[in-house]
C-alpha cells in the first residue's frame, strides 16, 4: 500500500511494495426469464466497468502521503494532468508525476511519467539498495543518475511467451524500465547479459537486480527473456497473495 511505503520512506526501513488495487469488475448479464428468453444477442446488459485506470486512481489520503515521502526522500518532480488514451480506454494515470531526479543527486533525464507509488518504489530502491551496492564497486562511484525509459507507454506486454496479448502495466503508469547507471563516467554502466564475467559490475547488476523485488511485484532483466537483456523492467503489478515475479 502507498501509505506503507510512505511509512518506509520515513522510516528508511527496506519493506514490500505497494499493493495494486482490486482489477476492475466484470460486467454480467442479468438471467434471462425462462418464459421470455430469446436468442443470446437480444439479453440485456449492464453498463461497461470503468476503465483500469480509474480503478487505480489513489485516494486523497494515499495520494498525499505518497507525496509527502517523495518531499522527505528529496525527489522532484511535478505533478500532471490526468493521462489516457484516446484509443485504448484502459490505458492512463488519474494523478500522474513526471520525475527529473528521483533522490538529491541522482537525476532521470528522460523525466519519466509514472504513478506515485511507482516513483516512491523506485526511490527507496535507489537509496536503500542502488547506492550501497555501488559504495562497492572500484573507487565508490557516486550514482548520478538512472537511465531509463518513458515509464507510461499504452501497449501489450513484450517477450512474455503470452498466447494472447495482455496489457502492459507501463499502460497503467506501474511500471519502469532502468537501461543503465550514470556515475559520472564517460558512458553509463548499462544493463546487459553479464552471467559469468565475474567482475564488479556482475555482482552490482545482479545486486540491484535481486533486491528490487524487495520493492516491486515483477522485475525482469537479462535472465529472463531476450526482450529484457538490455533493461531491468520494475513493476508494481497485483498479483495474488502478494506473490512476486523475479526473474
Amino acid at each position: 500500500m502507498i501509505r506503507a511505503l510512505a511509512a518506509l520512506a520515513l522510516l528508511a526501513v527496506p519493506a514490500a511494495a505497494q499493493d495494486r488495487p482490486p482489477e476492475r469488475p466484470e460486467a454480467t448479464a442479468p438471467a434471462p426469464d425462462a418464459d421470455t428468453a430469446g436468442p443470446a444477442e437480444a439479453l440485456p446488459f449492464g453498463p461497461p466497468p470503468p476503465p483500469v485506470w480509474f480503478t487505480l486512481a489513489e485516494s486523497d489520503a494515499d495520494h498525499d502521503a505518497c507525496r509527502l515521502a517523495l518531499m522527505v526522500l528529496g525527489t522532484r518532480y511535478r505533478q500532471e494532468a490526468p493521462v489516457t488514451d484516446p484509443d485504448i480506454r484502459d490505458c492512463g494515470i488519474a494523478r500522474p508525476v513526471r520525475v527529473s531526479e528521483i533522490l538529491p543527486g541522482v537525476a532521470l533525464p528522460a523525466e519519466p511519467v509514472m504513478r506515485c507509488g511507482t516513483a516512491l518504489s523506485l526511490a527507496i530502491w535507489t537509496r536503500d539498495f542502488v547506492r550501497p551496492a555501488a559504495a562497492h564497486l572500484p573507487d565508490a562511484p557516486q550514482l548520478q543518475g538512472l537511465a531509463t525509459g518513458p515509464a507510461y507507454v499504452c501497449r501489450d506486454r513484450v517477450g512474455t511467451g503470452d498466447p494472447e496479448p495482455r496489457p502492459s502495466e507501463h499502460g497503467y503508469g506501474n511500471a519502469i524500465d532502468v537501461m543503465g547507471f550514470d556515475f559520472g563516467q564517460d558512458a553509463p554502466l548499462q544493463v546487459q547479459p553479464r552471467s559469468g564475467d565475474g567482475d564488479p559490475a556482475e555482482g552490482f547488476q545482479r545486486a540491484v537486480q535481486s533486491t528490487a523485488c524487495l520493492l516491486f511485484t515483477t522485475v525482469l532483466g537479462p535472465g529472463s527473456n531476450a526482450a529484457h537483456d538490455d533493461h531491468l523492467h520494475l513493476d508494481m503489478a497485483d498479483r495474488a497473495s502478494g506473490w512476486r515475479l523475479c526473474e
